[in-house]
């Protein structure tokens, strides 16, 4: 809404002085007569004018944006990387400066520093480590950078992803009916493979899908001490590490649910069963359905029973926007959320059509 000003104008009218202007000539004198009274009125007008609105100094005809990618060793971040680079070419005024933050926060830090160096106007960050996420920020504030964060929040920024909990959750019960069908519902131990260093947003995500499991389990949960919280660092081949370490202390667990953080660390969880050879001892579920997650869940027999989608194919039709809204001086709102859905064999090619198992 605009501005709008008062303006008071004072008219000041001067009435009946003309008995104290005129002479009359000629004419015999005769008592003065009393003079006459000045009357003052004040007229009050009340004028509205617009005030101008404020110019949005950020606004360009075209923009330089930096993206900084979690990793390009995985096929989710791949994705979203692709997805940012064809909106920013449909847009048709994006220049994109794109960094890789190899999961590490100091190269994220550092690709940050490059940022400004080369004079960014706005800034997608994909980066893991919450430590770092405060010195970036206070980076970018001071040059009037506005930044939206994908998935791990930072300080001030927009935040872009996923619904954590909620899609958490969703696997998680998943997992559980599955137990309840084909293990009458009884669970020896539950595996967790987490990512500690991106801190308690993305945490959610695997507390929904501990929460699924042991509120919808219609047998006994697992105790305490059978729930083992292992870090994956976000990666396939640490997740078969610690739970390749892990198999050896629970050999009597013959109904084992393992829920992840990512598509990697399934997969690196299957792997660890197989070489074990313990493969059907495990079932397990994700988040992510990225196009590796996906040709293990088609798979006949797999352990893989699916992933909560996040469409990360599409991340750019909605960050590129954000981006420039944000660049445009138009209000963002403080996180925006991917729409979830769990992604199994029975909807598989509901989703992804084009995926090999549904020609």
């Amino acid at each position: 809404m605009r501005n709008k000003q008062k303006v008071r104008f004072v008219v000041l009218a001067l009435a009946s002085l003309l008995a104290l202007l005129v002479v009359v000539a000629c004419v015999a004198p005769a008592p003065a007569p009393a003079p006459a009274q000045v009357v003052v009125e004040t007229v009050v007008v009340e004028v509205e004018v617009e005030a101008p609105a404020a110019a949005c100094e950020t606004k360009r005809d075209s923009y330089k944006i930096g993206f900084a990618n979690l990793t390009e060793d995985i096929v989710f971040t791949q994705l979203v990387r692709e997805s940012i680079e064809s909106e920013a070419e449909k847009a048709g005024n994006i220049e994109l400066v794109l960094a890789d933050n190899k999961l590490d926060g100091a190269t994220a830090l550092a690709n940050a520093d490059n940022f400004i160096l080369q004079g960014v106007d706005g800034v997608i960050e994909f980066q893991t480590d919450e430590k770092f996420g405060n010195v970036m920020m206070d980076k970018f504030r001071k040059e009037g950078i506005p930044v939206i964060a994908i998935d791990i929040p930072m300080p001030g920024a927009t935040f872009f992803g996923a619904d954590n909990y909620g899609a958490g959750y969703m696997a998680g019960e998943a997992a559980a009916q599955w137990a309840n069908e084909n293990w009458d519902g009884q669970v020896d131990a539950l595996l967790m493979l987490e990512l500690p260093q991106s801190g308690p947003i993305p945490a959610a995500r695997l507390q929904g899908q501990l929460e699924g499991v042991l509120e919808n389990l219609s047998g006994e949960a697992p105790a305490e001490d059978m729930i083992f919280h292992l870090d994956s660092k976000n990666t396939q081949d640490e997740a078969f590490r610690v739970v390749g370490d892990t198999l050896p202390k629970i050999p009597d667990a013959r109904h084992v649910i393992a829920v992840n953080i990512n598509e990697g660390t399934a997969l690196g969880t299957i792997a660890a069963f197989e070489a074990a050879g313990r493969k059907d001892d495990v079932v397990v579920v994700a988040q992510g359905a990225d196009p590796s997650g996906q040709d293990e869940i088609a798979k006949e027999g797999s352990r893989h029973l699916g992933s909560t989608g996040y469409f990360p194919e599409r991340y750019g039709e909605w960050l590129i926007p954000a981006i420039i809204d944000a660049l445009e001086c138009q209000p963002l709102p403080p996180a925006i959320y991917v729409d979830h859905v769990f992604i199994n064999g029975d909807n598989l090619c509901e989703f992804y059509p084009e995926h090999s198992s549904c020609s």
